[in-house]
């Protein structure tokens, strides 16, 4: 009689479970949580009419924090491709400057924080629960991220696994250039040793990324522009350091032998514009289409 209770007792806590979770995301535009607590991420979405099995679209905002914004800038490209758009909010009160972008992982005397306080894995769990709740964890989805966002996503690809079909870095201020006399944000230098090893560099290489870059984006100075001597080693200007990064990169791969699965896309007349770099036809070559 006991077991009976205790199994039924079971059924019910796991039946309360399935009830309780969240579906699937709703039509047209939206705003789900993903996580609890501390680790609570809003996300903007946008669903087309009659989504069935089309690809997810996860887009990454800049410095000002503007996710709300970066979903409605990619609601056209979505339409024409029948893709689904979720935009995380990394908020400024938790995220404040590299927490986000350079991923949280040192503290502001150099020491490592806890993983789980990182950026990157807390971005890989709304990746993994938008794509549960949509039925399909292995669905084609793309990552997207401009400005911050795409300083955001450059590290991104050396921290965590990536299983998007293309990962686009648009108009990123700075890079973490495959190298150790550089200190982590411009290099790996100062990481720990286990995220500085020359394995990481070759599968951050192997990872689908484009570096997709404005050819008006050439201002030396501006709000949330990294003037320092430390960014100004990569480039005078934003374009200028994409490329660099780019190149440096390429050659690096070519001379250890290691597969290089980067393109790069540049955009005639457009600046540092997020609107105007994800809307242009460009993107989609960016994104592989």
């Amino acid at each position: 009689m006991r077991l009976l209770f205790i199994a039924g007792l079971v059924w019910a806590m796991a039946w309360q479970r399935v009830e309780s979770a969240p579906g699937k995301i709703p039509e047209g535009k939206g705003e789900v949580t993903v996580g609890d607590e501390g680790r609570a991420i809003q996300v903007y979405t946008y669903k087309p009419k009659g989504f069935s099995n089309g690809p997810v679209f996860f887009v990454f905002h800049g410095a000002k924090r503007n996710a709300e914004d970066y979903r409605d800038w990619t609601v056209a490209l979505a339409d024409k491709h029948h893709a689904l758009v979720a935009a995380p909010l990394f908020d400024p009160d938790r995220f404040q400057a590299h927490l986000y972008s350079w991923g949280g992982i040192l503290t502001k005397d150099g020491k490592m924080r806890d993983r789980k306080d990182w950026s990157y894995p807390m971005a890989t769990e709304v990746i993994q629960t938008i794509l549960q709740r949509e039925g399909d964890p292995k669905r084609e989805h793309y990552l997207i991220g401009h400005s911050g966002g795409g300083q955001f996503l450059a590290r991104y690809v050396a921290m965590e696994p990536v299983n998007a079909k293309r990962v686009v870095a648009a108009n990123a201020g700075t890079y973490a250039f495959p190298r150790l006399d550089w200190d982590w944000g411009y290099g790996f230098g100062k990481l720990p040793s286990e995220l500085q090893n020359e394995a990481r560099w070759k599968k951050m290489m192997q990872a689908p990324l484009t570096v997709y870059l404005g050819l008006a984006d050439t201002l030396t100075e501006g709000e949330n522009f990294d003037g320092t001597a430390e960014a100004n080693r990569e480039g005078k200007f934003r374009l200028e350091r994409g490329r660099n990064f780019f190149e440096y990169s390429r050659k690096l791969a070519k001379a250890k032998g290691w597969e290089f699965n980067w393109t790069k896309i540049e955009v005639p007349n457009v600046g540092h514009d997020a609107k105007l770099m994800i809307n242009d036809l460009r993107m989609e070559k960016a994104l592989g289409f």
